[in-house]
């Protein structure tokens, strides 16, 4: 092998914006192969081409390529001239190199400078395929499927096509923060989020020196597989123990997990207009626990009445949440124990509909200002970057 194609479909359809689109998806492809050994990356009518050295790690680079967001589907195998004979030698090998029971050859032009059609390539190279290697012409249910891709002066041959994540190139949809916990909701939001094309920072509060640092620990290792999908990843450690002691100190305890809240999307909301992000983001998915029902966010969100909170699960439920994030790597870490820093101090019997005036009130003894500035200041930053991982 020593190309690699990869489609795309809904950064295809972005009209005016659609060469800001591709040149994103196309930088992003870039950086997930560095490293890998190729040799040329150019664009081309809905899909992007990678050309490999010959010493090139390509089984990995088809690893990553198919974790960056915007790519449909991709496929690796032999870069030819646009003739068909030489089409029909990386046909034939290919076809070869593992049985075959029925197939299908499937090929498609695009600016080719190869005047036969892509069905008179279809039958010449099925039919050389069916007496070379006696295998039977199925074109429904194919066991095998041959894909034959020309465009400009060159044609990839290949037989495995494989599933991208589809969406957006992060980086098309502006930066936004997530609230990561070392649970299974928010490193699945997060994923969705940079799906949709953010560039998605994370913020870990961690209650230290009143926890040990498995929550660090958890937070790092799930950051880690978000970095795979978009490449690069800010993670910043935010202390909260100090707020918590205050407000467990000045609070009624029923507010306790509420306050916490509060305070948290305080600090996101003053991080976030530092790091220019237009959105904050939280894995709550409704009625999931006593501090995601409908009066506790709206009182949670009211403690930042100018900031854009994002909630991409809102509507989904355990079970939903779980299938996601085994998909996408992050539940087996997700399930381990740690100690998480909202249930620090946590009462018995928080508080389900909680008001913005009841909130008031409990805060009203707590200097805010200085505890959000106390938060900030004693920020800890990683950046994890692919494919340094």
């Amino acid at each position: 092998m020593n190309g690699l194609v990869a489609h795309y479909h809904e950064v295809g359809l972005k009209g005016r914006n659609r060469n800001f689109f591709e040149s994103t998806l196309t930088r992003n492809l870039k950086r997930a192969l560095r490293g890998t050994g190729y040799a040329r990356v150019r664009r081309g009518f809905g899909r992007v081409f990678v050309e490999f050295k010959p010493v090139a790690r390509i089984d990995e680079a088809v690893e990553r390529a198919a974790r960056v967001f915007g790519i449909a589907y991709l496929g690796a195998g032999t870069k030819v001239e646009p003739d068909l004979d030489a089409i029909a030698r990386a046909a034939l090998e290919l076809m070869r190199a593992s049985p075959v029971e029925s197939f299908a050859v499937r090929a498609r032009r695009s600016y080719s400078a190869l005047a036969t059609t892509s069905q008179e390539i279809n039958e010449k190279i099925g039919r050389l395929i069916q007496d070379e290697i006696g295998a039977s012409v199925n074109l429904s249910h194919p066991h095998t499927t041959l894909w034959i891709e020309l465009f400009g002066g060159a044609a990839l041959v290949y037989r495995d096509r494989r599933s991208g994540p589809g969406g957006l190139p992060v980086g098309v949809s502006g930066r936004m923060l997530v609230l990561l916990s070392g649970g299974i909701d928010s490193p699945v939001a997060a994923w969705r989020m940079a799906r949709r094309g953010a560039e998605v920072e994370m913020l870990h509060f961690h209650g230290q020196p009143y926890t040990d640092p498995s929550s660090l620990r958890q937070a790092t290792e799930l950051a880690g597989i978000l970095t795979r999908f978009q490449l690069r990843t800010i993670l910043h450690f935010i202390p909260l123990a100090d707020a918590q002691r205050e407000i467990v100190t000045s609070a009624p305890s029923s507010l306790r997990v509420v306050l916490y809240r509060r305070a948290m999307m305080r600090i996101a909301s003053a991080l976030a207009e530092e790091r220019r992000a237009h959105a904050l983001v939280t894995g709550d998915s409704l009625g999931q626990v006593a501090s995601q029902t409908l009066e506790n966010i709206t009182t949670v969100d009211s403690a930042v009445p100018g900031t854009q909170v994002l909630r991409p699960l809102i509507g989904m439920d355990k079970q939903e949440i779980i299938d996601l994030a085994e998909r996408i790597g992050t539940f087996e870490i997700s399930t381990r124990r740690y100690q998480d820093c909202c249930v620090l101090f946590e009462p018995r019997s928080p508080a389900t509909r909680a008001t913005a005036e009841e909130a008031e009130a409990a805060e009203s003894g707590l200097d805010i200002d200085a505890m959000v500035g106390k938060a900030l200041a004693g920020i800890e930053t990683r950046v994890l970057e692919i494919p340094d991982l």
